[in-house]
């Protein structure tokens, strides 16, 4: 979503949006509040991610 038709894009795909609605039905304000609201997740850095190999370290890590 690097330029505005990727954000139009991306609008029609997940709010299922026709291009009509889009352009003409829908404030673009209300637009950039839907997106700034979504729900997203942030990727973890798999390099700090620590792995257990055992019982034990599963157990380690749950306490």
């Amino acid at each position: 979503m690097h330029s505005p038709w990727g954000k139009n894009f991306n609008i029609i795909k997940e709010l299922g949006f026709t291009w009509h609605q889009l352009m003409w039905k829908i404030s673009w304000i209300n637009l950039q509040m839907m997106l700034a609201d979504a729900p997203s997740y942030k990727t973890r850095n798999k390099d700090k991610v620590k792995k257990a190999t055992s019982f034990d370290d599963f157990a380690d890590f749950m306490d």
